[in-house]
């Protein structure tokens, strides 16, 4: 059921071009605000908010799985799955930059993409454009990652709950909801995909490239996901970007990595649902 709910989803988001019919935050905002008046410590605050709702969720999902074959289950799993999907169209906004790319307009990128990628840019100064390209492209991977290969992951591995649970840590992430556990709880929630998905960057790609990226990664257990992502990403993908002195250049080039990148993400998702669907025939 599991894996016919991953593909009913999947459709689902092709059609609409994004789970933006279920994506309805409200209620959480209005929980926080609830369980934030509360004299409790930080770590008991992030565990209400999140456990919870996925607590509730667990108990509805084990009452409707033996009615009516499963179906229920299913439909309820397929709407919680698109519903832990991310947030904002990846693929609208990676063509928007790609053409600021090509026009050269790096501090437009810079100004608008990130921020509206939720990206916390008041830690980075650019000073050029292949120092903005970079961090824009380390944004893309990240985004690609946690939008839907994380949710995936956890999906598989602890059901519809589990998806659940890690879209609310990224939604409280992305409010402030007592960010510095959130970040911790993040951090411990991204270390296993991430480095699966960096295996698959490895894998579907430029794989003497990324292979020893790849073992810096997974020798140092303390990297930061999304630089981690982006090191093994950008391996994969073969030969940077130059900066010329003629920005409209690099502009190009930059805007055909950025292309690539999205062609890397793809195709890793595709040999990861690949992977999946073999496992579910063999167990």
């Amino acid at each position: 059921m599991t894996f016919l709910a991953i593909i009913i989803a999947l459709v689902l988001m092709q059609a609409w071009g994004s789970g933006s019919r279920v994506h309805r935050d409200d209620w959480l905002l209005g929980w926080q605000s609830t369980v934030a008046r509360w004299s409790a410590g930080p770590q008991v605050k992030l565990a209400l908010v999140v456990l919870l709702p996925v607590a509730l969720v667990q108990v509805i999902l084990n009452a409707l799985a033996p009615v009516l074959f499963g179906l229920l289950w299913i439909a309820m799993a397929v709407v919680l799955l698109l519903y832990s999907f991310g947030r904002r169209d990846v693929h609208e906004l990676m063509e928007r930059y790609q053409q600021q790319c090509r026009s050269a307009d790096f501090e437009g990128a810079y100004l608008s993409t990130l921020p509206e990628l939720g990206w916390a840019t008041s830690q980075d100064d650019p000073v050029s454009p292949r120092e903005v390209h970079a961090l824009v492209q380390r944004c893309f991977i990240y985004e690609g990652y946690q939008r839907w290969f994380a949710v995936l992951f956890y999906f598989v591995l602890l059901g519809p709950a589990g998806a659940l649970a890690y879209r609310l840590l990224q939604l409280c992430h992305h409010d402030d909801f007592e960010a510095e556990q959130t970040e911790r709880w993040i951090f411990l929630a991204d270390w296993v995909p991430a480095r699966l998905l960096a295996a698959a960057f490895t894998l579907t790609g430029d794989f003497v490239g990324g292979r020893d990226k790849l073992l810096d990664g997974l020798v140092d257990a303390s990297a930061q996901i999304s630089q981690l992502l982006y090191a093994v990403g950008t391996a994969a993908l073969g030969t940077a970007p130059t900066e010329p002195r003629d920005d409209l250049v690099f502009g190009q080039e930059a805007a055909t990595e950025n292309q690539e990148t999205g062609s890397l993400l793809s195709r890793s998702a595709a040999a990861w649902v690949v992977v999946v669907a073999v496992a579910v025939l063999l167990l």
